[in-house]
């Protein structure tokens, strides 16, 4: 079937809720094929274009998208993205998150943004993953719809081929650019599509329909994956967002609980860890019978902490200094830089701190060892130590709480105890 408005008019008409289309407009090939056929079927679109400054012609396909949305009665938006380099990363995949970054902007719960995927791009991106090493959340590849920061992310033409979008752009006399980048066999993609996809389809021209195929099989294998990971947290999860049972985990076997750790590391928008981190998480925090120290497992973007029958899993910690003393004027905030906290002078009557009248300065330290105190409602001075240990704080947590003194007699463990005052004076 040829590609046509009508096979666009009926794809959006299964998304009766989305009021506004935001299209990813580059000027290539695809995008200015979806953008003119979105047009003619007369949908509420409006045209996004990522600069990203990579190309000496960018500028120039800038001027061409704006031209062309001119003449085509299309509103447009130009963003500029900053593109960092790293060694951890290509350059496309830089560029990419860099673009995405930019086009969560524009959508909310009624609006969606739109890419130019095609079948061609579905049957690369599988063989990429596959090459990769990865699961079925990667050979799901490109899914046509999903959850895309306030609104959603749309692929229309995933049934759509490379030739189909050609055939239609030159009779419908359609101008486009081309960049010279996508022609350099260095990139993997490209070198995928001009030297592997040819001799594949020379030998199996059904290649694109059955790889289109597989991604579909993978993507229903993935529901069931995280369908099973939901009942599995259910299970192991408690009342604190950020902790979960390691005894309920370690009823499961070690491919259930790998799944539903990357099930609870993805809803805290981290990327999962490499597959040896994974094992290494599940025998050295998860299995790990005689605990005495708190095991720790960290990645890039995040860390699994272990204490008692609780696992933890947090951003990166900062390093902080506890033996830093800092003076709070208690009618304005404090910056604790080490804790990227700042204590709020509210903070003192929403945790009943008792600040003696006309007391306008406090003096904030942290826990370096042998600090005691008689908490409010208690008959006797108790280590903090032994407190904290009793309340289950974690051992981590433990030389970041802010203690507040006054006259050298501490007043509050913030958010913990406060102190019965031996005097109040000022």
């Amino acid at each position: 079937m040829n590609f046509s408005e009508t096979l666009v008019k009926r794809f959006f008409s299964s998304y009766p809720h989305l009021t506004k289309y935001y299209i990813a407009y580059s000027g290539g090939l695809d995008s200015t094929v979806l953008l003119h056929a979105m047009c003619n079927a007369k949908l509420p679109i409006h045209a996004v274009h990522i600069n990203h400054h990579l190309q000496i012609e960018s500028d120039a396909w800038q001027q061409h998208c704006e031209t062309t949305c001119k003449q085509w009665k299309i509103n447009i938006s130009v963003k500029h993205a900053e593109i960092q380099k790293s060694p951890q990363k290509s350059l496309e995949d830089v560029a990419r998150e860099a673009r995405y970054k930019l086009l969560e902007k524009f959508v909310d719960e009624k609006s969606a943004i739109v890419t130019a995927h095609h079948q061609d791009d579905l049957a690369e991106t599988i063989l990429l993953q596959l090459l990769r090493g990865a699961g079925p959340a990667g050979l799901a590849a490109m899914p046509v719809d999903k959850k895309f920061a306030q609104g959603t992310h749309l692929r229309p033409l995933l049934s759509v081929t490379r030739t189909e979008l050609q055939n239609y752009a030159e009779s419908h006399e359609l101008e486009w650019v081309e960049d010279p980048s996508n022609s350099e066999c260095d990139y993997d993609r490209n070198y995928l599509r001009k030297e592997v996809m040819p001799k594949l389809l020379q030998r199996w021209p059904a290649a694109l329909k059955t790889l289109s195929r597989s991604a579909q099989l993978q993507s229903e294998a993935l529901s069931c994956l995280q369908e099973l990971a939901r009942i599995d947290f259910l299970s192991a999860g408690t009342d604190q967002e950020q902790t979960i049972s390691v005894r309920v985990l370690q009823e499961l076997s070690d491919e259930r609980i790998k799944n539903v750790l990357r099930y609870w590391i993805q809803s805290h928008q981290m990327r999962t860890p490499s597959r040896k981190t994974m094992q290494q998480i599940v025998s050295d925090v998860v299995r790990k019978k005689e605990i005495e120290t708190t095991p720790l497992q960290t990645w890039k973007d995040g860390e699994i902490r272990r204490y008692q029958d609780q696992m933890y899993l947090m951003r990166p910690m900062s390093p902080h200094d506890p033996s830093q003393v800092l003076r709070w004027k208690i009618d304005q905030p404090l910056l604790i830089k080490s804790l990227k906290r700042t204590l709020k002078p509210s903070e003192l009557k929403e945790n009943q701190v008792v600040v003696p009248d006309g007391v306008k300065e406090l003096v904030v330290r942290f826990r370096e060892g042998g600090e005691r105190l008689k908490p409010i409602g208690q008959n006797q001075h108790r280590s903090l130590k032994n407190l904290l240990n009793e309340a289950g704080v974690p051992p981590w947590e433990r030389s970041r709480i802010p203690l507040l003194y006054h006259q050298d007699q501490l007043i509050s463990v913030l958010g913990y105890w406060n102190v019965e005052l031996l005097c109040e004076t000022s």
